[in-house]
């Protein structure tokens, strides 16, 4: 197995640098820090009040004061020699590539003319990053090659354009730089400066934004980072800066050894079956465990003009997929019949109906359901209605929402009907199901029933499948996940708790993301909550499923709390990136599509790994090609220890195993997952509850999956 690394020398051991003790005002330097230079700081006494000093390797105007000269090794300094190492990099392909800029991360980026050319009006570009690190994965200094897909550049200069847009970056003098980061310089030649097309100059200039096409990442990728390598790396110009130990990518030892423990993927159904594809298992055998409510009741919302939906919604439902509304035929009471045709669809597969799938007869109430007819109205219409409905305290109800306006069409004046909707039912307790209106009419609908008879199963207690119990630990685990509305404006965090050993995750509820103290209370309660079901059994552990890196200030406050109730027990906490990890990619050279095995890992740094979260397995003949998901790992004591412990290889093996576990308990779809529920579940819930009136969870949503 091979990784998207070239091991390297630098051709340099050292650099001279003038290190000032000032900056000037607004300016950004680098940084030198006391640390990283204890015998320079030695030499020069005048200095020991000074924790740092400043330095450029490109602006030394930047910085000001008193002027020293020191020389830095880069084996010694590797942070400065990256920097170093940045900027040479950066000026060899200013002269020897389309174009040069910095990544959001700002990693050098490397634009590479493409041979296909699709569109006249524009060029379109192939991306690549350029990383220089050190000991990271192998025992020398690394340069990651990352293939960061296409972008296109607009034909015509800025000077013969009249741009409404503002935020858009432009190609000047092969530099890739911001609009307003053009310099007076560049200018001078604006003829040659041509705007990069984003979404929004896409749509002013009436251009087709580059969409790459559906195939396979893997092969995609590792073609053209080998291309590229070939063609601009093993160069005896480029080695002149950087000398390759050989002309080919780092392989793995042994990656055999790094898979997660066998039987991770299995999930258990009905009549005590396993397997692990979830559609498979609850076609074949069921659910887990059906719900446990027997008083249950479920009723339509909709807008009037939808009301042939809710008929056609409620006889898949109740006769299958493939059965007919016969509208010629009514019941006594006047109401359509219905009638179930074969169910079987053309290619001989039965679609079985709701009750079938969950196990849940399909109960309605006489005329319980409610329309509305006017979308201005709406909310307020479907309040007065749910006053006057005769609720039964004794009854479950469930509402299925026939919704006029996609969830995802965020620019509709009616948006926001869904989230008033599913505040109000929470308040009033009852389980929703939303539907946009025009998908029960299509052809595929039947394939989408499953996902939503688990979604409805587990919003009424029901357990779609349970995981292997094959945890031993006594685990209090913790799920944080975020998310950030752009019609909001504001970043909320979801938490999602898990007492015992089963996966099933509990006690949701949703915060502003810098309100520490509110994730510190629910830990607290959690705790109590955990001693209540454990029998007065303290946890072994507490792990921490975090949307993004937890640093010192967050994590001391947490620790602190736990020293102070007396738990001496280690905190692991498990960074878990949101999206797929494109930039370092390992490739399996024995496979065809080069996608690693589900349940692989790869160790990418210091408690970093790369863990392969996909469906394909030894057997499997179907699955898609993912990308791996990118976990740090993280140990901290609690026992008045102020230094993080590096968790050894079985905590990790046991941390990743977790991850790899809670990606298949994911409930609002019959389709693998690479992302865990401890940081979906929290994040789906803090993408809806920022839209409630008061931006506040009600109780009734904190114990079950109504985000689902």
């Amino acid at each position: 197995m091979k990784i998207n690394l070239l091991t390297f020398t630098p051709v340099a051991e050292s650099i001279n640098l003038a290190v000032y003790t000032e900056k000037v005002e607004n300016s950004n330097p680098l940084r030198l820090f006391r640390n990283e230079c204890p015998r320079f700081w030695e030499q020069h006494p005048e200095l020991s009040a000074k924790e740092n000093l400043f330095f450029s390797i490109v602006h030394p105007e930047g910085c000001t004061g008193d002027k020293y000269d020191i020389s830095i090794k880069f084996d010694e300094n590797p942070r400065i020699a990256k920097h170093y190492l940045n900027h040479l990099i950066y000026n060899y392909f200013k002269e020897n590539a389309a174009a040069v800029g910095f990544d959001f991360v700002d990693n050098v980026e490397v634009w590479i003319k493409d041979s296909n050319q699709p569109h006249a009006q524009t060029t379109q570009f192939l991306r690549f990053s350029l990383v220089p690190q050190y000991k990271k994965v192998t025992d020398s200094w690394e340069l990651l090659v990352s293939y960061n897909s296409i972008s296109t550049a607009y034909n015509q200069s800025i000077d013969s354009l009249d741009i409404q847009t503002e935020r858009y970056r432009v190609i000047a003098d092969n530099e890739i730089v911001k609009r307003k980061h053009i310099t007076p310089e560049q200018k001078q030649n604006i003829g040659n400066i041509f705007p990069i097309i984003n979404r929004e100059l896409a749509a002013e200039l009436n251009v087709s934004e580059t969409r790459p096409p559906k195939e396979n990442k893997y092969l995609k990728t590792r073609q053209q980072i080998v291309a590229f390598a070939k063609n601009y790396l093993f160069t005896d110009n480029f080695q002149a800066i950087i000398k390759f130990h050989k002309e080919d990518f780092y392989s793995f030892k042994n990656p055999e050894d790094n898979k997660v423990t066998d039987g991770s993927n299995v999930l258990l159904f009905g009549g005590n079956s396993s397997g692990f594809e979830p559609y498979n298992g609850i076609i074949n055998n069921g659910p887990f465990r059906a719900s446990t409510k027997n008083n249950l009741k479920f009723f339509f919302i909709y807008h009037v003009k939808d009301i042939d939906v809710s008929k056609r919604l409620y006889n898949i439902f109740f006769y299958g997929a493939n059965s007919t509304l016969n509208f010629n035929t009514k019941n006594p009471d006047g109401s359509l019949k219905y009638q179930q045709n074969d169910i079987k669809s053309d290619n001989g597969i039965t679609y079985k109906t709701l009750p079938q799938l969950i196990k849940q007869p399909f109960d309605t109430e006489s005329n319980g359901s409610i329309a509305f007819s006017n979308l201005e109205t709406a909310v307020q219409e479907i309040k007065t209605k749910l006053s006057q409905k005769n609720l039964k305290n004794d009854y479950n109800y469930v509402a299925i929402y026939i919704s006029p306006v996609r969830k995802d069409d965020v620019n509709s004046p009616h948006h926001d009907i869904y989230f008033s909707i599913k505040e109000m039912l929470l308040e009033k307790q009852i389980t929703s199901q939303v539907i946009y209106k025009d998908n029960p009419a299509g052809n595929n609908f039947r394939f989408h029933l499953p996902n939503i008879a688990i979604a409805i199963l587990s919003k009424i207690g029901g357990i779609p499948w349970q995981l292997n119990p094959s945890r031993t630990k006594n685990d209090l685990i913790i799920g944080v996940g975020a998310f950030k509305s752009e019609k909001v404006g504001k970043r909320y965090v979801g938490s999602a708790f898990c007492f015992n050993q089963d996966g099933i995750f509990q006690n949701f509820d949703c915060y502003r993301d810098n309100d520490l103290e509110h994730l510190i209370k629910d830990i607290r309660k959690a705790i109590g909550i955990y001693l209540v079901q454990n029998q007065d059994q303290k946890p072994k552990r507490l792990i921490i499923h975090y949307y993004k890196t937890m640093g010192k200030r967050e994590s001391k406050p947490i620790t602190d709390m736990l020293y102070t109730l007396g738990f001496n027990i280690p905190v692991f906490i498990v960074t878990i990136n949101k999206t797929e990890s494109s930039d370092i990619v390992a490739f399996d050279s024995d496979s065809a599509d080069l996608m690693p095995l589900s349940g692989t890992y790869v160790k990418v740094g210091y408690n970093q790994y790369l863990l392969y979260n996909n469906a394909k397995y030894p057997n499997s003949q179907k699955y898609d090609i993912l990308f791996p998901v990118k976990v740090k790992i993280s140990k901290v004591v609690t026992n008045g220890s102020k230094e993080d412990n590096q968790a050894n290889m079985p905590e990790v093996r046991e941390m990743l195993n977790q991850v790899y576990q809670f990606s298949r308990m994911y409930w609002k779809s019959v389709k693998q997952q690479n992302l865990p529920i401890t940081i979906k579940y929290p994040e789906m819930v803090a993408e809806i509850v920022p839209h409630f009136s008061d931006a506040e969870l009600p109780s009734f949503g904190k114990t079950n999956l109504w985000f689902l």
